[in-house]
């Protein structure tokens, strides 16, 4: 089969490990990288499981990338400059770089599926008002901005964080 394709009814979500957001302690999935897995570059291609209760990552804006959300499969809540809608099966959520911070979350009894994607800018800023920081992203740094100073983190050092314990 060409690597283009991927059948995603055949996923073994059990054998996937789940994952967080590193500044999100409420924030727990699985997650499925459709694009890599076909060789895409420019648009990051998501497939996500949120247990129920979980969060995905922390709510954040952007200012150079757009980004958007497209529920397969349970209930959920967006939350959109503190104000949070109910979505469901077939609600398509967009998330322009218009300064609005915004979080997701499984609000059901069972799994939550969703399919997200947006752009791969070379550089991206995101404002985590919740932790007070804003995140620089570029090539092999993350630089998170806060009242405390600059902490620089790697690619490697933000996957690590992103673990369960």
């Amino acid at each position: 089969m060409d690597r283009r394709i991927i059948r995603t009814r055949d996923l073994d979500w059990s054998s996937r490990p789940s994952g967080r957001h590193p500044f999100n302690p409420a924030s727990e999935m699985k997650l499925v990288p459709l694009g890599d897995q076909t060789g895409m570059k420019r648009v990051l291609t998501n497939l996500i499981r949120l247990p129920p209760g979980k969060e995905s990552f922390i709510a954040h804006s952007h200012a150079l990338e757009e980004e958007f959300i497209f529920v397969l499969e349970g209930e959920g809540e967006v939350t959109l400059d503190g104000v949070a809608h109910a979505v469901g099966p077939g609600d398509f959520v967009g998330f322009p770089t218009d300064g609005v911070v915004h979080g997701f979350r499984n609000t059901g009894l069972g799994d939550l599926l969703y399919l997200t994607a947006g752009e791969r800018a070379r550089v991206e800023v995101a404002e985590m008002p919740s932790i007070g920081k804003t995140a620089l992203f570029r090539p092999g740094r993350i630089s998170m901005f806060g009242e405390g100073g600059v902490e620089e983190l790697t690619p490697a050092e933000w996957e690590a964080r992103s673990r369960l314990p």
